[in-house]
């Protein structure tokens, strides 16, 4: 059994030049362009361009989150590590030494040396994950140029010369005062 078209020119129905108008109608339909379709080279070279342009900046974004992201890691370990290597281990002691930390008032048992050391500003304190960490002046100068949120507590030491219409320039004022 042969076409529809073929049984109806079998049958006279139909002619064989309408069957000819009919399948080039037909032929013409389906290359008429889709609906959204482009025909023109130049619009699909742009769409395909501008779709590059937005996948080289979705990935642009996603690698500086990661350098972002690594770079905050390195941060950290090097903090850890400059921590773990210059932490006194020779100060605790019966002295209290109180200091804020996140608007909440810390205590840290010290020795006599290590309180002057610390109010003098040759000492800092440090946190890294919730643990405190005493530091020489050198090496809290170095965690604070990574960053400064790890240093808790450290005095600047103060560099001013005498005043001389100070009347009390010639007493020292006790820092190891205990109230």
């Amino acid at each position: 059994m042969g076409s529809l078209q073929d049984q109806l020119l079998q049958a006279g129905l139909t002619t064989s030049h309408k069957a000819k108008v009919a399948k080039s109608e037909k032929r013409k339909q389906q290359k008429k362009p889709k609906k959204g379709a482009t025909s023109n080279p130049s619009d699909l070279q742009k769409h395909i361009q501008q779709t590059k342009l937005e996948q080289q900046k979705k990935a642009e974004e996603l690698n500086q989150a990661r350098q972002g992201e690594l770079k905050q890691r390195e941060q950290v370990a090097r903090v850890k590590q400059i921590l773990e290597h210059h932490n006194q281990d020779s100060i605790r002691g019966e002295r209290t030494f109180n200091f804020t930390y996140e608007n909440k008032v810390k205590e840290l048992d010290v020795n006599e040396q290590t309180q002057k050391a610390l109010s003098g500003g040759r000492l800092a304190i440090c946190v890294l994950e919730g643990q405190f960490f005493v530091l020489e002046d050198e090496p809290a100068r170095k965690v604070a140029e990574v960053d400064e949120k790890y240093i808790v507590f450290h005095v600047e030491p103060e560099v001013k010369g005498k005043d001389a219409d100070d009347p009390y320039a010639d007493f020292e004022v006790p820092d190891d005062l205990v109230w």
